[in-house]
This record gives C-alpha cells, structure tokens and sequence, in this order.
C-alpha cells in the first residue's frame, strides 16, 4: 500500500503537465487584510470604541474632570481600589504559585492516570459556571465546611472565614489557576529537560538546578502570566459579592452601585477609567521588566 508522500511524488507530474501552480501556505496582502477584516470589527465595535467612549464620559459626563479628583476624595471608593488591589495581588502570587506547580506536573508526569486528573482539577473551573463556582467555595468555607472541619481537626478552632476578604481570595484564585496553567505550559513544554540532568550530572542538587535552570527560563511566562491573572482579578464582580458581601467592597461593585443604585454614571465611568488605567499599568511593568520581545515569546 502506498505511502502518503509516495502518492503526492505520484501525482506531482500530472499537475504539472496540467499547468496546476504549487500550492502556497501563505496569501497575498489583500486576502489577509479580507481575512482580517471581521476581527477587526469586532475589536473596534466590541473593545475600542467602548473603551474611548469611556474615556470620554469620564471627562464630559456630570461633573466632568472633577468626577476623578471625586473618585479618589471619596473613602468609600478608596477603600475599594486599596482592597481590590491588594487582593488582586495576593491573588495573583498564590495563582501563579500554584499553576506552575500543576503546570510543570503537567509537562514531567509520565504516568497518564495522573496526567488525566491533574488535567481534570484544571478544566474544572472552566465547566462550571460563575454562580455555580461559588457556591462550591461558600459550601467550602462556610463554618460547617471542609476547611472549617480541617482547621477544627488540627486544634485550630473553626474561624470566620465566608464575607472576609480570605474567602474572596479563595474564590478568585480558584477561577484564574487555569489561566496560569495554560500560560505556563507551553513555557515548560519548551525547555529542555536534559539542562536540569545535566547541571545535576555537574553536582548540583535538585534544588538548585531548578532554581538556577528553570526559574531563569520560565520567568518570561511567569512574569506574563501574573500580569494576566493581575488584569483579570481587578475586574471580579460576582465572587466579591458573594463571598465577600459589604465587608470587601471591590471596584466592580462600587461601579456597579453608583450606575444602578445612585445613577452617577459619571463618577462610575472614572472609577472604570481608574481601574482600566491601573490593569493596563501593570501590564506596562510587565512589558519593561521582561522585554517586548521574550513576552510576546512567553505568551505565543
């Protein structure tokens, strides 16, 4: 039976005695730009015109340029910008912690059960919804829940920990571990495992090959995964509602309140613009302290 590449060698003479061109991956300037151009409406009518509109009723909307200096003279409001960032990022270290840990399991495991499950604990959160996400964790922090029943089991006492801020983390943190996993992956799949064998081979512990190999080389993807994880944990509305209640007031919810609750569409679109500006800064630090280039190869 004939091969694959065997057939094609057989018909190429064919398609040349008929004058057929070679087929080419790549297309011309004007089909690309026909390609593109459905994406590129849906950037500009769904993410840029949104964003400039914004930005202009920030500066034209009620009170105009005061709606910022408001933003920050209000307490209530910068209570919420200060949780929402702090919590932002602790969030962001634990998350990156934890999926390059299930991320390099991921890339070493060679048993294929365990790869199953560990792929199994990732796509979960992807397959719930919001709403359904956390109630797990309510059910899960609640003071008859597991944690509670662990931290009684080890003498430490049942704690309130559902409408606190550490509830919030928890919930947050279970949503985006996938987002640095799947960043993360393709950073480990593409180093070399034989570097750490052979600065083992050269005496170093295990330790210290992970340290002075795989850190350097997966600190790009790491770096670009906090920022994404950061970005996105900034925007939370629903698990700081329910998990948090009025204790841990986050951004998304102070926006929220004065569109719907106190119909100051002004001062709520400068909170947006703040929270926008501060999500876009630290993909900026990001971008300085990685370098445009090993970033863009990081993410790729």
């Amino acid at each position: 039976m004939p091969t694959h590449a065997q057939t094609i060698r057989r018909a190429l003479p064919s398609l040349r005695r008929e004058g057929a061109r070679p087929w080419s991956p790549t297309v011309g300037n004007v089909k690309a730009l026909i390609l593109l151009a459905p994406l590129v409406a849906l950037l500009v009518g769904f993410v840029f015109y949104p964003l400039v509109k914004l930005a202009i009723d920030s500066l034209t909307s009620d009170h105009g340029l005061r709606n910022y200096s408001d933003v920050f003279a209000n307490a209530s409001t910068r209570r919420a910008l200060y949780t929402t960032l702090i919590a932002s990022v602790i969030v962001t270290a634990i998350t990156v912690a934890i999926g390059a840990m299930l991320a390099w399991h991921l890339v070493t495991v060679r048993s294929p059960a365990v790869r199953a499950v560990l792929w199994l604990a990732v796509l979960a959160p992807f397959w719930m919804g919001t709403v359904v996400k956390n109630y797990a964790i309510i059910l899960f922090v609640s003071h008859d829940g597991l944690l509670n029943d662990l931290l009684a089991a080890v003498g430490i006492g049942r704690q309130q920990i559902l409408y606190t801020s550490g509830a919030v983390v928890i919930g947050i943190v279970y949503s985006m571990v996938p987002y640095a996993v799947f960043s993360l992956y393709g950073v480990f799949a593409g180093i070399d495992q034989s570097l750490l064998s052979a600065a083992q081979s050269m005496g170093a512990s295990r330790i210290q090959a992970l340290r002075t190999i795989l850190v350097p080389l997966a600190m790009p993807g790491a770096v670009a995964s906090a920022a994404l994880v950061f970005a996105i944990s900034v925007g939370f509305y629903v698990t700081p509602v329910l998990l948090g209640g009025g204790q841990t007031p986050f951004m998304a919810s102070v926006i929220q309140a004065n569109i719907l609750t106190y119909y100051d569409y002004g001062f709520a679109s400068a909170a947006s613009v703040v929270l926008l500006v501060v999500a876009t800064a630290i993909l900026g630090i990001a971008l300085r302290l990685v370098g445009r280039e090993r970033l863009v190869r990081a993410v790729a």
